[in-house]
């Protein structure tokens, strides 16, 4: 069974987005295979603090019920571990990327996975690495 690691990008695309959203259908479709069975997602902690900070300042009157059907999915998490923690610093000073970004990655390489965002800036700062694909090109069949 493939293992993916979603990160914020995606996550948001699931409550906030529409039929006009880029990558709405590959990210539909993701949810879908996973409510399946067909593959496992998981997620480091983090994205809850990432896409609640962004559901509050963006989406003030929905931020809680959309916060709590994301929660209710009960995707697997990722704990940090030192290793992830470490890797995270080596891209930050490599590749100039966030920790925020890094940790996703990390934590896809950690659980040998593979990060599905839709974040193509930190794709190309992370200079084509394996374990990251885009949702765009995300191909579940």
């Amino acid at each position: 069974m493939d293992r993916y690691v979603v990160d914020a990008s995606v996550i948001l695309k699931w409550v906030i987005g529409n039929d006009q959203e880029p990558d709405q259908s590959q990210a539909s479709g993701l949810l879908k295979a996973w409510g399946e069975g067909s593959v496992e997602l998981l997620a480091p902690t983090l994205w809850q603090f990432e896409v609640g900070n962004f559901l509050g300042r963006e989406y003030p009157q929905e931020a809680t019920a959309l916060m709590k059907s994301l929660l209710d999915l009960k995707i697997m998490e990722v704990s940090i571990t030192e290793g992830i923690w470490q890797r995270c610093f080596d891209w930050m000073k490599k590749y100039k990327v966030t920790f925020y970004d890094a940790v996703y990655l990390s934590a896809a390489i950690e659980v040998r996975g593979r990060l599905i965002t839709a974040d193509e800036k930190f794709l190309r700062k992370m200079d084509r690495m394996e374990s990251i694909c885009l949702i765009k090109h995300l191909d579940l069949s």
